[in-house]
């Protein structure tokens, strides 16, 4: 009885399969009374980039915090907890111990692009940065991490210094605003901009 159940089942879909394909239009007709017409515009699938600058493929990593400052001064700042490290080519990560600090360079992305509009913009060592916070202290996010931002302006595209710790782990608590832009001043003289 089950197989003949699945017998007519199967027969029933063939012929509803067969029927709905004899109601469709044969290719190339168009059905209705506007109808479809389709134009090549020669328009761009994506928009433009924004950035008005090519990205420099000739040199990708035209400064190197890890390697272009030295390690003497990485010392002296009290930045050398674990010496730096390297990541991914762009980064390189400081420890002080009570908090981290990465340093990035971007040469696919602009200042102008990457600076959120309730940026503090400034002058630091005669260049163009500006002060932002990536993670706010907020009763919630508090508990697990803090994490704020100087960008620099950069003739290739941007230098982001980034610190950033744990309220719950760090000791003593670390004003990361007023932290990171004192090693902003500290670390400005070293960068290749």
């Amino acid at each position: 009885m089950l197989t003949k159940l699945r017998l007519i089942t199967a027969f029933s879909a063939m012929v509803m399969a067969v029927v709905m394909v004899g109601q469709q239009s044969p290719p190339g007709t168009i059905t209705g009374k506007g109808g479809v017409q389709l134009r090549s515009t020669a328009a761009p699938l994506a928009p433009p980039p924004t950035s008005s600058k090519p990205v420099n493929i000739t040199n990708p990593r035209p400064f190197d915090a890890c390697e272009d400052i030295p390690y003497d001064v990485i010392a002296q700042l009290g930045l050398a907890y674990t010496p730096p490290k390297p990541v991914e080519g762009v980064r390189c990560e400081f420890d002080a111990g009570n908090y981290q600090m990465a340093v990035e360079t971007y040469v696919w992305r602009s200042y102008d692009e990457s600076v959120p509009a309730d940026a503090i913009e400034m002058n630091i060592g005669g260049h163009r940065a500006a002060q932002f916070w990536v993670m706010k202290p907020t009763e919630w996010n508090n508990r697990w991490w803090v994490s704020c931002m100087v960008a620099f302006k950069t003739s290739y595209g941007l230098i982001q210094q980034s610190l950033y710790y744990s309220p719950v782990y760090s000791n003593p608590d670390v004003d990361c605003a007023s932290e990171n832009l004192m090693r902003a001043h500290q670390l400005a003289p070293h960068y290749k901009y």
